[in-house]
């Protein structure tokens, strides 16, 4: 994927052959240079209605930037702690209106 794409909040992934349109949720930059995370999802949901969000690392290629699978637990748990205090916090602002 090229680098602009990420500015529009939206990323096209190559599965299995298919192109499918996912939404950045959230995008992550990590101190000390730990990387730029995001998470992503095309509202695909599982067994029990829950929305499905997958995890990358983003890696920069020349022009392009590759979405690498995150792997480390540590990093696992901190970016779905983010993602529950942003959920959290949205839906305190709309039971405020």
């Amino acid at each position: 994927m090229k680098k602009n794409e990420l500015a529009n909040n939206q990323i096209e992934i190559d599965i299995n052959g298919k192109k499918e349109r996912f939404n950045i949720l959230l995008r992550v930059d990590m101190k000390d240079n730990l990387g730029t995370y995001i998470l992503y999802t095309n509202n695909e949901k599982n067994d029990v209605g829950d929305i499905i969000v997958y995890a990358g690392l983003l890696e920069n290629k020349g022009e392009d930037v590759l979405i690498k699978p995150v792997n480390d637990e540590e990093k696992l748990e901190l970016l779905s702690d983010l993602l529950s205090k942003v959920d959290k916090e949205g839906k305190n602002k709309e039971e405020e209106k």
